[in-house]
C-alpha cells in the first residue's frame, strides 16, 4: 500500500446489476493504481462480492440493500475514521444520504456525490417538494456534485439543488467495442437466432423505470408482421407481470432471454436498439448499443437525448406516442442504407463523447483537485 495515495471510499446502496454499480466498478478498476479505494455497499451479486474480493474484506464495509440503517451508519462513521479516509464519493440517492450525514460527524472529509439520475418526475407533488428540500439542505454538506448528463444538471439547477460552481458533468462512458470477426449471420447462427428476422433488442432491468408495458405495446403493433422479433435481455422484479402481459395479449414476437454475459454479441446480431424508459440518467445500455453500431429508437427523456441525436443516429419519440416508434422501426427496416448511416453515426457519437479514458481522466482530476 502506498501511504501517499489518497484514500477514497465509494458508497452505494446497490451492488446488483445496474448503471450505478457498473460505473463504480469502472472507477475502481481503472483508478486503483492512483488511489487507495474502500467501498461501503451491500454484499450482493454481482458487484458486492467482486469488490470485496478485489480490495479485501478489511476495506469493504457492508450496507443494507437500498435502505438506511442507523447502526450501520454509525458503523460507517467509525470505519471512515479508523481508516483515515479523506474523500467520500457517494453514488445514488440512498448513498447520498449516508455520505452527507457522515460529514456532520467528520467535517473535514470531502464529499463528492453523483446522482445517477435525478428522477423527480416519478414523484407526486408533495414527495417531489420534500425531495428537493432535502437535497437543498444536504447541499451544505456536499463539496462537489457530479451529474452524468447535462439534462440532469439542468434539472438540478432549475430546482436550485446546487449552484453551478459546485457541479461537474461527467458522462458515463465505455471502452470502444471491438468489432467481431464474424458477420451478423454467423453471430446469429452461433446464438441460435433466426437469420431472416429484423431484430429489435433491449437490455434492461424489469423495473417500473424501464417502462416495459410501452415496449410490449410497440411489439404488439408489429405482432402481425412476421419479419420482426423483439429480444429483451435482463430480469428483475417485474419479470412475472411482464410474462403475464405478453401471454394475455397473445404476443408472439418477443423473446425474453434473461441475463447474458455476452451482451455485445447479441447487440452485434441485432438491427436496432429500442429504449422505452420513463427516465434515465445517462444509460450505459444506449452507449453500448451505439458502440456496437446500432441505430437507436428511444423515448425522448433526459439521458437518452444526449446519446441519440434525432434523425442522425436514431429517433426519439414521446412517451405517449408509441406509434412514432413503430413508424421509425418500419422506416429503418425498409431502408438498409438509412440503417447503416445511422449505425455509423452511432459509432461516431461514442468515439466523440463516451470514451472511457476521457471519463477516467476527468474523475482523476476531480479526486486530485
Amino acid at each position: 500500500m502506498n501511504p501517499d495515495k489518497k484514500k477514497i471510499i465509494f458508497i452505494t446502496v446497490r451492488s446488483d446489476l445496474g448503471g450505478g454499480p457498473y460505473h463504480v466498478d469502472l472507477l475502481l478498476t481503472n483508478l486503483s493504481a492512483f488511489f487507495d479505494f474502500y467501498i461501503a455497499a451491500p454484499l450482493n451479486n454481482p458487484y458486492g462480492y467482486k469488490w470485496q474480493l478485489q480490495i479485501g474484506k478489511n476495506k469493504f464495509f457492508e450496507l443494507p440493500f437500498r435502505s438506511f440503517n442507523v447502526s450501520r451508519f454509525f458503523g460507517l462513521i467509525s470505519f471512515i475514521r479508523k481508516n483515515s479516509i479523506g474523500i467520500i464519493h457517494s453514488h445514488g440517492k440512498g448513498a447520498g444520504l449516508y455520505s452527507r450525514l457522515v460529514k456532520l460527524f467528520i467535517p473535514k472529509v470531502k464529499v463528492i456525490h453523483t446522482f445517477h439520475g435525478v428522477h423527480i418526475q416519478k414523484y407526486n407533488l408533495l414527495t417531489r417538494k420534500i425531495y428537493i428540500l432535502l437535497e437543498r439542505l444536504l447541499n451544505c454538506l456536499t463539496d462537489l456534485f457530479i451529474n452524468v448528463s447535462f439534462g440532469e444538471q439542468k434539472v438540478c439547477l432549475e430546482n436550485k439543488v446546487f449552484d453551478e460552481k459546485k457541479s461537474r458533468v461527467v458522462y458515463n462512458a465505455i471502452n470502444l467495442i471491438e468489432s467481431p470477426s464474424m458477420d451478423k449471420t454467423e453471430i446469429r447462427r452461433k446464438l441460435s437466432l433466426p437469420e431472416e428476422k429484423f431484430l429489435i433488442i433491449s437490455v434492461l432491468r424489469f423495473s417500473y423505470q424501464k417502462n416495459l408495458p410501452l415496449l410490449i405495446n410497440i411489439a404488439e403493433q408489429l405482432n402481425q408482421n412476421e419479419r420482426f422479433l423483439f429480444l429483451i435481455i435482463g430480469d428483475g422484479e417485474q419479470r412475472e407481470s411482464v410474462e403475464e402481459l405478453i401471454i394475455s395479449k397473445k404476443i408472439f414476437n418477443i423473446k425474453l432471454l434473461g441475463f447474458k454475459n455476452n451482451i455485445n454479441e447479441y447487440l452485434f446480431a441485432s438491427d436496432i436498439y429500442l429504449s422505452t424508459s420513463f427516465w434515465e440518467g445517462m444509460p450505459f445500455s444506449l452507449i453500448e448499443a451505439a458502440g456496437c453500431g446500432l441505430p437507436i429508437v428511444a423515448t425522448n427523456v433526459t439521458g437518452n437525448d444526449e446519446v441519440v441525436s434525432d434523425g442522425e443516429n436514431g429517433y426519439l419519440f414521446e412517451l405517449n406516442n408509441p406509434g412514432v416508434a413503430v413508424k421509425k422501426i418500419l422506416e429503418l427496416e425498409r431502408s438498409s442504407n438509412q440503417k447503416k448511416i445511422m449505425g455509423d453515426n452511432s459509432l461516431r457519437v461514442v468515439k466523440d463523447n463516451f470514451q472511457l479514458n476521457t471519463m477516467i481522466e476527468k474523475m482523476k482530476d476531480i479526486y486530485t483537485g
